[in-house]
């Protein structure tokens, strides 16, 4: 846990941050990948109290106190980048449901048969994945990346199972091969007799 709790104290600093709200977003003041000229304000600060509000925070070990565990997806900096939004009733039927204008979606399971016949019930926090008011992304003092995580609640005990995760925007390119707008990982819940 030691590297999940390094991981989420950058974000106990709000230092340059600002408390974005309504319509605000880094978007007002980072132009062409940088800042605009003379711009003083910080990028928007990410809060954790959904993650807190699930179950999915240092309190309780990212849930693998409990054998919930929550894995972080978020994805990689591209400078100036932000996510497109689907036209309305667009939106990826996997995320359909869930998919909010101008964020970025994520949808998980197993990777092969097996491994969805228990993978059990999965959790998203929240629910309609990244909002984009956090991108673009430029290089700046204190810049809190976005994330989400994905809860597992019941996962079977003593036995891998192979997750893919996908990220939804009008403007990411999924594509197994080169692992686009995807990523693969293990989770085993371990459980002593």
């Amino acid at each position: 846990m030691d590297v999940m709790n390094k991981y989420f104290d950058k974000y106990d600093n709000d230092n340059n941050t600002r408390l974005c709200i309504g319509t605000e977003s880094n978007s007002d003041i980072i132009q062409d990948g940088k800042l605009k000229p003379g711009e003083t304000r910080g990028a928007c600060r990410f809060n954790l109290d959904k993650f807190k509000a699930a179950g999915c925070y240092k309190n309780n070990d990212y849930g693998f106190k409990i054998g919930k565990p929550c894995v972080i997806v978020s994805l990689n900096r591209l400078i100036g980048w932000k996510p497109e939004s689907y036209e309305q009733g667009q939106a990826p039927k996997e995320v359909q449901s869930r998919y909010k204008p101008g964020s970025i979606a994520f949808e998980c399971g197993g990777m092969h048969e097996v491994d969805r016949e228990v993978e059990g019930t999965i959790e998203y926090v929240p629910p309609e994945g990244i909002d984009g008011r956090f991108y673009p992304y430029a290089v700046m003092e204190n810049y809190h990346q976005p994330i989400a995580m994905i809860k597992f609640n019941t996962l079977p005990a003593n036995r891998v199972v192979m997750i893919e995760c996908r990220a939804y925007a009008k403007n990411i390119e999924r594509d197994s091969i080169s692992g686009l707008g995807i990523v693969n990982f293990e989770l085993m819940r371990v459980v002593k007799p």
